[in-house]
């Protein structure tokens, strides 16, 4: 529990470099989640270039910290694999939960930031990186070593429950 309590979205970032390695072990937790009928259609570009993650931050709204974050992480769901969006998107955020909760046990921040179903936000990543027409961008996750600290989160809200019993 204390993982997914101090988990946060962090935006600002040292100058320090994300190391491959630790991109691979996120990659790897990533790859671990579940999916629907276990297709695993999800894709992901590693962005380690300031240039183009500087053209990413412009491009998508709300996504700055992409421009000084130690790499991007592009989720991309296959629709050759899957054909159903809904199904992408789903598959897609519990990789994503489980590479933000292995980037945090590995003393990195991450922010994800969402791009599809937002054409508007879709299109201009597609043009960016060169992504194929049966690729759906479902986020750009920014990566670095934190610059900034957060409290804990305690979300839990006993109005959000239905109970039913015997």
């Amino acid at each position: 529990m204390e993982i997914l309590n101090t988990r946060r979205s962090i935006r600002k970032y040292t100058d320090r470099p994300v190391e491959d390695e630790l991109l691979v072990q996120m990659l790897e937790a990533a790859m671990n989640a579940p999916t629907a009928r276990n297709l695993q259609e999800w894709k992901f570009i590693v962005i380690k270039n300031k240039e183009l993650q500087a053209k990413i931050a412009e491009a998508l709204p709300n996504t700055h910290m992409s421009a000084h974050a130690g790499a991007c992480i592009v989720v991309l769901g296959d629709k050759t694999i899957q054909p159903k969006d809904e199904y992408i998107y789903v598959d897609c955020g519990a990789a994503i939960e489980n590479l933000l909760l292995e980037a945090h046990s590995l003393g990195l921040g991450c922010c994800w930031c969402a791009v599809g179903p937002n054409e508007d936000r879709i299109a201009p990543l597609r043009d960016l990186l060169n992504i194929d027409g049966h690729l759906v961008p479902v986020a750009n996750i920014a990566v670095g070593w934190p610059n900034e600290e957060k409290e804990a989160n305690h979300r839990y809200d006993e109005q959000k429950v239905s109970w039913i019993k015997e």
